[in-house]
């Protein structure tokens, strides 16, 4: 299982989308937010109820939970087997981390502020928004590369995908090898 993690406009949803088109099956997560114009239930989130989060969480549904602007975000633990990808957050990441049974490969995608910055003006972003992801993000990934398997430049996108692929041949190589 991979898991993608990094600030915004980072690259992260890309490279995820990159990865399923090389066969990686991407996580859908819950979420308890209404949907937004354009995204299809099932395919971007699975959209429940907050009485319907609740409930699943409780029966011990999720192997992550979260919750973002008083809305609930969590991945079903069925979800979480090999061959498959997602983003979260580092508070994710590290619920995800304490689940013996997984075996995950993380990777921090890494990009300086300023390319970040440049790449939510490119999106169309407002000013406020910007402003919001921004200081949102501060402290929140401080030493998550330091928690990581693997730290990924992104200034290229092909590149990033090509050195996660590496890391995770390499990585399947080493696990034969010791077997």
């Amino acid at each position: 299982m991979l898991i993608l993690i990094g600030e915004s406009a980072s690259g992260k949803s890309t490279i995820e989308k990159e990865l399923v088109d090389l066969g990686y099956i991407k996580i859908v997560s819950y979420t308890s937010r209404p949907i937004r114009n354009g995204e299809v239930d099932g395919i971007d989130y699975h959209y429940i109820t907050d009485e319907k989060f609740i409930e699943l969480d409780k029966q011990g549904f999720f192997a992550e939970k979260t919750i973002y602007n008083n809305w609930h975000y969590g991945t079903a633990i069925d979800d979480c087997t090999d061959n498959k990808v997602i983003v979260v957050n580092p508070h994710g990441f590290r619920q995800l981390k304490k689940i013996s049974t997984l075996n995950i490969k993380s990777f921090y995608i890494k990009v300086s502020q300023h390319e970040r910055l440049i790449r939510i003006a490119k999106r169309g972003d407002d000013i406020m928004e910007i402003f919001r992801r921004v200081i949102s993000d501060q402290g929140v990934f401080q030493n998550v590369d330091e928690e990581v398997d693997f730290v990924i430049e992104n200034y290229n996108i092909n590149k990033a995908v090509y050195e996660i692929v590496k890391y995770i041949n390499q990585s399947v190589i080493k696990r034969e090898m010791n077997e």
